[in-house]
Formats: structure tokens, C-alpha cells, sequence
């Protein structure tokens, strides 16, 4: 039986982060996302102790928002866009260790929605629009929407963020390769996500793949979207989400689930961190531990294999620390669609310094599948050595 009071011993995680560059593993993918590298140093040089997470990459925010409102009133149009973007990813970090919906996470929240609202109004260089998607009980989903700039009838890319990342991160509206590639991206915050987390849309055993049909719904009535070739793209716990959206609505015409966590929860759960279970904890608002086990023994994709039928791409490091590898094997094994699985060798989780080679490589592989190029009965796995 695994000890859940661990977590509450901070001298171990305390320790760590004093002799460790704790977030070395995750600056590659904060650069990917729009996180400028010099902005990362500074903030994660000032974080000797998990406490000041919070309070560091805060400070960071705010001084990007200061230097937005500078620009603004000089009538540096450009300059202030950037800054209140960087603000809002900044603020990000800040929100997402705090498990509870508190006054601190809240203000710090509508900060985030705040300047992410004003970069989007200040933002010339291709459209990018926060939106509201109707779900269920009234409430509504948030999401960012990007068309591609003056094309009508574009295929379109639904995002699916992970556990710890949040819609305003992927893909850059400064460096989207899927709009590059005439793409159209919606990326949600589904339940307990980021702003539903704000909202109390907790996340359940089936309705995020609700959320996905919701997400595709509003996409039907977009005129610049092409409903019929609808892409889906699904990191980290969002590999295990995005296969459920897509057994789930035969709409989906291809999937891509990358930094598996696809079959049993204990690897990530009971064996890693404990922020990981704390945060799913609050994310699924599942507080006592007996229930929360018992909900993930049934969060597998096993037996939702079977129907999905779109072409879809599995993609993991060989040493994925939240999920071992026989776990990405089986379920590619299972899948009867056209399928491929990528492993990156001696890679972890995250996928390290082969992230900036993915995201180009994810980007071609679901154009080639919306366009019809991967045919059935397609079977094929790539490992990717090491360089």
C-alpha cells in the first residue's frame, strides 16, 4: 500500500530543490510554448524552495504586465502585445501549483485572463480569439481559437493540454506550425483544466471526451473551419484524454496522443510525485484517497480501443517515467485503426531537447493524415535514436 503522507514530507522535496535544477527538465518545453529563455533563467534562479514557486514566477508576470502597460501608452502596439503575452504565460506556473480554488489563485487568474485578453486585442500579425463553448449546466468551456488569416474552410486542430499546462501555452499564436501548414488550432481548457478549474468544472471518468464533442460542436459553426477534417492533438494526460474524445466522436478524422499516459495510473499516481495525484486530486475535486484510487484503477484506455477508427499516432520517450513503454505497446497493439508509434530513444517524459524536432514533426504527420494520406490497415512504429 503506498504511503500517501509522503507528500507531506517537505524536507525531502525542499532538500531537492536545493541541489537540483528542478526546472532544467521543463525549460525546453516552456521555450517551445513562448517562454523567453532569459525570462525562465531569472525566474527559476530566484526558486531555492518549492513555496516560492508561486511567488517568483508572480513577480516575473507583473513586471512583464508593467512593461505591456508602458508600451501601451506610448503607442508601442507590438511591444505591449508581446509583453502582455509573456505576462500571461508567466502567471501560468504561478496558478498551476496551487491545488485549491483560493483568493490568491483567483486574483492571480484574472490576471493571466487579463492579459492574455489584452495581447489578443493588441495582436496583428494573424487573428487569435479567447472563446466560450457551451457545455453542460449552463457553464461554458474556455478556449483559444486561431484561424488560419483569410481562409475560409480550414481544416482545424482541437488541443488537448496535460495535467499541468493550460490553453493560452500551445501552440504559439508567434510560432504556430500548425497554422503554418494551413491549419486552424481550438485549444480548450477542458474539465479540470485551468479556467474550468476557476469555473468548478471538475473533471469526471467520461466527460472531458463531452467536452471534446462540445469543442467540435462550436467548430461546426465556425465559417472558417472545415468540420470534416477535424485534427486532434493530445500531450501528456492529455494523450489519455484526447483517445477517449476520439473513440468517443467518429468526427475526429485523426489523433495524435504524445508523452503517453495511457493505461494504469499507479506510474504516475501512487509511484510518482505527489504533486501529480495532489493536482489530479483537486482537478477531479476527489479528496478522500480510497475514492481517488478507486476512480483511477478505471482511468485505461484498453477498453475504448476498439473504437477508434481515425488514423492515430502514439509518440513516447523509451524511459517515460509516468508511463513505461509496454504500456504505449499494448494499447498500439489493440488499435485496429491505421496506426504508427513513435519512441524516442533515452528520452523521458517530456521528451527533452527532441522537442523542437517533434512539434515540426507531429504538425506534418496529422496535415498528411487530415489530407487522407495514411490509408487503412497503415501499420507502422519509428524509433527515433538518440543524437
Amino acid at each position: 500500500m503506498i504511503d500517501h503522507s509522503r507528500k507531506g514530507q517537505k524536507w525531502v522535496v525542499e532538500d531537492f530543490y536545493k541541489v537540483m535544477d528542478v526546472f532544467g527538465f521543463r525549460a525546453v518545453m516552456f521555450v517551445e510554448w513562448g517562454f523567453r529563455p532569459a525570462d525562465v533563467k531569472r525566474t527559476t534562479d530566484r526558486i531555492k524552495l518549492p513555496g516560492a514557486v508561486v511567488k517568483e514566477w508572480a513577480r516575473t508576470a507583473r513586471q512583464e504586465e508593467e512593461l505591456a502597460r508602458e508600451a501601451e501608452a506610448k503607442g508601442h502596439r507590438e511591444s505591449a502585445a508581446e509583453f502582455y503575452y509573456r505576462a500571461a504565460l508567466y502567471y501560468g506556473p504561478a496558478c498551476g501549483v496551487i491545488h485549491a480554488n483560493t483568493e490568491r489563485k483567483r486574483e492571480l487568474y484574472a490576471r493571466l485572463v487579463h492579459c492574455y485578453q489584452r495581447f489578443t486585442e493588441l495582436f496583428d500579425e494573424a487573428p487569435v480569439r479567447r472563446v466560450e463553448i457551451p457545455f453542460e449546466n449552463g457553464k461554458t468551456i474556455a478556449g483559444v481559437f486561431q484561424p488560419v488569416p483569410g481562409v475560409e474552410k480550414a481544416p482545424c486542430v482541437l488541443l488537448v493540454p496535460g495535467m499541468d499546462t493550460i490553453k493560452e501555452y500551445m501552440p504559439s499564436p508567434y510560432h504556430n506550425q500548425f497554422r503554418r501548414r494551413g491549419m486552424a488550432t481550438l485549444t480548450i481548457d477542458g474539465p479540470g483544466q485551468g479556467e474550468s478549474n476557476i469555473r468548478e468544472t471538475w473533471v469526471t471518468l467520461d466527460n472531458f471526451e463531452r467536452a471534446g464533442s462540445a469543442a467540435i460542436d462550436w467548430l461546426e459553426t465556425r465559417p472558417e473551419v472545415d468540420a470534416k477534417r477535424i485534427g486532434l492533438y493530445g500531450w501528456s494526460m492529455g494523450s489519455y484524454w484526447a483517445p477517449r474524445i476520439a473513440a468517443h466522436d467518429a468526427r475526429v478524422k485523426a489523433m495524435v496522443g504524445a508523452m503517453g499516459v495511457y493505461e494504469q495510473k499507479d506510474t504516475i499516481f501512487k509511484h510518482g510525485k505527489p504533486a501529480y495525484r495532489a493536482n489530479y486530486m483537486y482537478m477531479s475535486n476527489v479528496h478522500d484517497e480510497q475514492a481517488f484510487d478507486d476512480m483511477i484503477a478505471h482511468m485505461t484506455l484498453s477498453p475504448l480501443a476498439e473504437n477508434i477508427h481515425c488514423p492515430t499516432l502514439l509518440v513516447m520517450g523509451e524511459f517515460d517515467e509516468l508511463c513505461p513503454l509496454e504500456d504505449g505497446e499494448r494499447l498500439f497493439e489493440r488499435l485496429k485503426c491505421p496506426k504508427e508509434l513513435w519512441v524516442y530513444e533515452n528520452e523521458t517524459h517530456t521528451f527533452g531537447g527532441r522537442l523542437p524536432d517533434f512539434y515540426l514533426h507531429v504538425a506534418d504527420w496529422l496535415r498528411d493524415a487530415i489530407d487522407g494520406r495514411i490509408k487503412p490497415g497503415h501499420a507502422r512504429r519509428v524509433d527515433h535514436a538518440a543524437r
